[in-house]
C-alpha cells in the first residue's frame, strides 16, 4: 500500500472513531439534558407555587392590619372613610349608578365592632355580580347580608350584543372591626 492510501485509511477510521464517539458522547448527554429540563419544569412550578403563597399570605396579613384595632393604632381615615372610598370606586369602575350609601351605627359585641351599610345601586345584572366579586376580593372584610333587585323600565343597548336591562339594587352589607384580645396581647413578643 502506498502512503496515500495509509493515510486515507488513518483518516476514515479517525472519522469513524470520531462519528462514533460523538454520537454515544451525545446521547449520554441528551438523557442528561431530558433530566435537567424535567429538574428545571419541577423548580418552575415549585417557584410558582411560592409565589402564589406569598401573595395569599400578603393578602391574609393585609387582611388582618385592615380589618383588626391594635394598641396604638391611629388611622388618619376612619373606617367609614375606607369603605366609601373603596364601594365608590368599584361603582365607578363598573359603570354603576351609586344611588345612596346609608351606614348605620356601629354595632360593637365582644371584641368585634359591626359597620352596617345599606347601598343602592342601578346597573344590570352582570355588573351586580362583579360588584358582589369585589367585595369578596376586598381587603376589608365585607358580608352581602341580604339583596334585594327590582327591574327599572327602560334596558340598556349596546353594540353587537344583548340589550341589558337596568336593574335597582338595594344592599345590606356589613363590615367588621375586631380588637386585639388581652391574651395576644400579653403573648406577643416585647410586651412587658
Amino acid at each position: 500500500m502506498k502512503k496515500g492510501q495509509i493515510l486515507l485509511l488513518v483518516i476514515i477510521l479517525a472519522l469513524i472513531g470520531t462519528i462514533v464517539t460523538d454520537v454515544v458522547y451525545i446521547s449520554k448527554l441528551k438523557k442528561r439534558f431530558m433530566v435537567l429540563e424535567k429538574q428545571r419544569i419541577i423548580t418552575s412550578n415549585k417557584l410558582a407555587t411560592a409565589k402564589i403563597v406569598h401573595e395569599n399570605l400578603n393578602h391574609v396579613r393585609e387582611l388582618v392590619f385592615k380589618n383588626m384595632d391594635f394598641p396604638g393604632q391611629t388611622d388618619s381615615v376612619s373606617h367609614e372613610t375606607h369603605f366609601f372610598d373603596f364601594v365608590t370606586t368599584c361603582v365607578n369602575d363598573l359603570k354603576l349608578k351609586l344611588v345612596s350609601v346609608r351606614p348605620s351605627r356601629p354595632k360593637v359585641d365582644g371584641r368585634i365592632t359591626t359597620y352596617k351599610y345599606e347601598i343602592k345601586v342601578e346597573g344590570d345584572f352582570f355588573n351586580f355580580g362583579e360588584l358582589c366579586s369585589k367585595f369578596e376580593n376586598s381587603r376589608r372584610i365585607v358580608t352581602l347580608q341580604e339583596y334585594a333587585v327590582a327591574l327599572m323600565d327602560k334596558g340598556e343597548k349596546r353594540l353587537g350584543g344583548p340589550e341589558r336591562k337596568r336593574i335597582s339594587i338595594r344592599m345590606f352589607l356589613d363590615t367588621y372591626r375586631v380588637k386585639k384580645s388581652p391574651e395576644i396581647e400579653s403573648a406577643s413578643p416585647g410586651s412587658g
